[in-house]
């Protein structure tokens, strides 16, 4: 909520907040990688593996603003780091797969921060693949653009919600 009401806050003193959503885009890496380290690291040894993907992006994101600057929206920093989160998404559900124990989904955090990171980084992905075509249609006067992006959000948060619900839930039946 801060990095959208200081974006707001610039867009209409400096008629641009690219520069915010850039330096938001660090923060938003940093926290979903560790998210998926967490819980990834119970199934295998991810540790090396996402610190270099980590650098990488970060690699990256350093190179594009200093080429082409702070003002400018660093999507290619945000597609690999999307793509890369699809992958840890997946290897995730695969790690649970394979996991011999019982767990009972309806009630497992992980699951659901790691269900609704996948469905929106997939999605978010493609739109921003397919970008120049989805700017151009509109379902009546909305842009579809903006239709994708509220409906990834839903999502997102609705699961993230219900994931920290199961986490409280967790905490009050085990001490």
């Amino acid at each position: 909520m801060l990095t959208e009401i200081v974006g707001r806050y610039f867009a209409i003193t400096y008629h641009t907040n690219l520069c915010v959503y850039n330096i938001y885009t660090i923060f938003e890496i940093s926290f979903i990688t560790y998210g998926f380290f967490t819980f990834t690291k119970q199934y295998a040894n991810v540790k090396y593996w996402m610190m270099a993907s980590y650098a990488l992006v970060m690699v990256i994101y350093t190179i594009f603003t200093f080429m082409h600057g702070i003002n400018v929206y660093n999507a290619f920093t945000i597609s690999i780091a999307s793509v890369i989160f699809v992958i840890y998404g997946l290897l995730y559900f695969y790690l649970l797969l394979k996991d011999e124990n019982y767990i009972d989904l309806k009630f497992h955090p992980a699951f659901w921060w790691v269900g609704g990171t996948l469905i929106f980084y997939f999605g978010s992905t493609l739109a921003n693949f397919f970008d120049d075509i989805i700017q151009q249609k509109f379902l009546g006067k909305y842009n579809t653009r903006l239709i994708i992006y509220t409906t990834l959000n839903l999502f997102l948060y609705g699961f993230w919600a219900y994931s920290f619900v199961c986490r409280a839930r967790q905490r009050k039946i085990c001490p």
